[in-house]
């Protein structure tokens, strides 16, 4: 009897980077991919499921769905879906996407079993540093602009979050 692959959910699946990751695990993980529900091109070696991070019932229909076809034990969360725009002016996106659709999709996983959550936030939330400078986790952080403060701002909701997780 062939085993279960274990399952991985990618938020932000049909994006430039959860498609190529959703495409570079393909063979190994049973993926699921949730993305907004105007997406044009989901990602075809994964089982992707629409859900609005704004809103906490589309989040928790999306990971019901996950839980009736893959059960409760996540191998992975890889949460790419944020909000972005290249004006740099603040949008209240920032908060309702990145910041309180990080907060709902962790509401959402307290009842799963997640091995691991993987948050993929920005180097631009970092101080600029001069050429040469290794920027890394433990570098400052500076929240001039509204992407880099709502980056930092789901970071340290996934901070307070750990334990349940």
């Amino acid at each position: 009897m062939a085993k279960r692959k274990n399952t991985v959910i990618v938020t932000g699946s049909a994006g430039f980077i959860g498609s190529a990751l959703i495409n570079k695990f393909a063979d190994k993980f049973a993926l699921v991919g949730l993305d907004r529900a105007a997406t044009r091109q989901p990602p075809p070696a994964a089982e992707c499921i629409c859900i609005d991070l704004t809103s906490q019932e589309s989040v928790a229909a999306g990971l019901e769905r996950v839980r009736m076809a893959y059960g409760t034990r996540i191998a992975s969360v890889i949460h790419l879906a944020a909000y972005f725009d290249l004006t740099g002016e603040p949008n209240p996106l920032y908060d309702e996407i990145t910041v309180r659709g990080t907060e709902k999709l962790l509401r959402a996983l307290q009842p799963f079993e997640v091995e691991q959550f993987v948050f993929v936030s920005s180097m631009l939330a970092h101080k600029a540093g001069r050429p040469g400078d290794v920027i890394d986790e433990d570098s400052p952080l500076e929240s001039d602009l509204p992407y880099r403060a709502s980056k930092i701002e789901a970071e340290c909701l996934i901070h307070k979050q750990h334990g349940p997780i």
